[in-house]
């Protein structure tokens, strides 16, 4: 996604502009702090400059036809106006700071049902009985006919109605129905969150949970704990939306989807912490394995040889989940994948091998949850 401001002058260098500017100009804060900000950068503004999320090097041409009735992906820059000065009570905008907001109680963190705790309590003897399961979700409905309608869907095989709870444990087993549930029950905590179209987000985050899941038993990762990690990896980022409304809404509503160290960044700059640290802090206090909140934690720093199976198999289902959302082909989806997972699913030729292209085309498959 990109922002381009057009200015005087037919020759630019090509620069890489921190995110910092790219959320002045979201918020609305005017061409003077945006190019302030790119002043203290690069120590001039008096010509085309690239608002680029992603830090790379572009350059515009040296001219642009103006006439045209529609110039995609980028915005002109308004024309220059003498400063105003503030009006008296009037309102500053400030970056939130989110931790010393929630110890003050100005900002509460998000909790699941209380039924989804017993039930994910419960699922995780290995002895528990499909009755007792059954007997929980039957004191959440909603929750229980969500359940059976994604274990109705295709994913699951799809062959035969299941109308009950015990009939779904019997067909597609306890830990199946435990990821579910998991899936079913932090959904339902979220609606309606400003800036961010749900159905998108929950699909990006169940097809991260799936490849994750299947991707763990290949880089000796725990399974269970690699779908709970690419399920929960961008909660985060609800959580600081639905903290802080009209900088969601500024930042993000009728913008493209950004994700991963991209939307790390902007959220930095604009909440003043990140979705990873806010994600980590809120699975931590829901009392999910220390392991998956440290490994969602990670995700906006660089992969190091320090990162374990679990960083890099998350590290890994992200990637797919943004090639699926990006419809990337087979081919291109692999070179988003880390070096050393890449090599494992490469066939001689170079092209994806044939487990790639299953796993691929499962993701591909995956339906949103309604």
């Amino acid at each position: 996604m990109f922002g381009v401001a057009v200015g005087a002058g037919a020759e630019w260098p090509r620069v890489a502009v921190p995110a910092q500017a790219v959320v002045l100009a979201r918020l609305g804060k005017g061409p003077t702090a945006e190019k302030a900000a790119l002043r203290d950068a690069y120590g001039h503004v008096d010509g085309p400059h690239i608002v680029n999320t992603w830090g790379l090097l572009l350059e515009l041409p040296k001219t642009a036809d103006m006439n045209k009735d529609h110039i995609p992906a980028f915005t002109l820059e308004p024309p220059k106006r003498a400063a105003e000065p503030s009006q008296a009570g009037a309102v500053v905008a400030r970056t939130p700071r989110f931790i010393d907001d929630v110890a003050a109680g100005r900002v509460e963190l998000p909790t699941i049902p209380g039924v989804v705790q017993r039930l994910i309590a419960a699922l995780r003897d290995p002895d528990v009985d499909s009755r007792t399961i059954a007997e929980a979700l039957s004191r959440d409905p909603v929750l229980s006919a969500k359940v059976l309608r994604v274990a109705n869907s295709s994913f699951f095989g799809g062959q035969r109605s299941m109308a009950s709870i015990d009939a779904a444990v019997g067909m597609i087993g306890t830990q199946a129905l435990n990821r579910l549930i998991v899936a079913c029950g932090v959904s339902s905590t979220f609606e309606g969150i400003a800036g961010i179209d749900m159905r998108l987000f929950w699909r990006d985050a169940l097809v991260a949970a799936i490849a994750a899941n299947k991707l763990a038993p290949l880089l000796a990762a725990d399974a269970e704990e690699a779908y709970i990690c690419g399920l929960l990896h961008a909660t985060g980022h609800l959580i600081l939306c639905r903290s802080y409304p009209d900088i969601a809404n500024a930042m993000f509503a009728g913008f493209a989807v950004v994700r991963g160290a991209e939307l790390a960044a902007i959220e930095s700059e604009a909440f003043g912490i990140d979705h990873p640290t806010v994600g980590a802090l809120w699975v931590e206090s829901l009392g999910f394995p220390q392991s998956v909140a440290d490994s969602i934690g990670k995700m906006s720093h660089p992969l190091a040889d320090t990162h374990g199976p679990l960083d890099l198999t998350l590290r890994s289902a992200c990637a797919l989940a943004a090639a699926v959302a990006q419809k990337d082909a087979a081919e291109t989806a692999l070179t988003a994948l880390p070096q050393s997972v890449r090599a494992r699913f490469t066939a001689a030729g170079g092209e994806p091998d044939a487990a790639f292209g299953k796993l691929y085309d499962t993701l591909q498959e995956t339906e949103p949850m309604s």
